[in-house]
């Protein structure tokens, strides 16, 4: 398999799906001009794209495939040795840390920008103003 540069693997097919939605969703928002109503739409889109989830997750289980089966979250114990599973999972929390920092940022910029033209938005800024 290895210098193919497609194969119809379970994992692979489910990702690409995930990717068309993904697309799908940024042509959608990008075709609506009311940004509510793009947003509502985008949300529903991506609702019907969380059912994907689950099978891109368990398609190692569920087909024959070319991917390995899980390392970390094994009944047993981890397949990985702890000098890499901890600098792994170490760095994984790290990086869900800053992802939630970043999207409630990204989060308090978007409503900042829908309500700028609201009264609570205006006195916010004041208030910040005088001290």
């Amino acid at each position: 398999m290895w210098g193919t540069w497609w194969a119809w693997d379970a994992r692979l097919t489910s990702e690409l799906i995930l990717f068309f939605l993904y697309v799908g969703i940024m042509a959608l928002e990008a075709s609506i001009d009311d940004a509510k109503r793009a947003a509502r739409a985008c949300a529903i889109l991506a609702l019907v794209g969380v059912v994907n989830i689950p099978i891109i997750h368990f398609s190692v289980e569920w087909w024959n495939t070319l991917h390995q089966p899980a390392s970390i979250t094994r009944a047993a114990k981890p397949a990985i040795h702890p000098s890499i599973l901890i600098p792994l999972l170490t760095m994984a929390v790290a990086f869900k840390l800053y992802y939630v920092t970043v999207l409630l940022m990204r989060m308090r910029s978007d409503i900042l920008e829908r309500e700028k033209h609201t009264t609570w938005v205006a006195e916010t800024f004041q208030a910040r103003a005088v001290k």
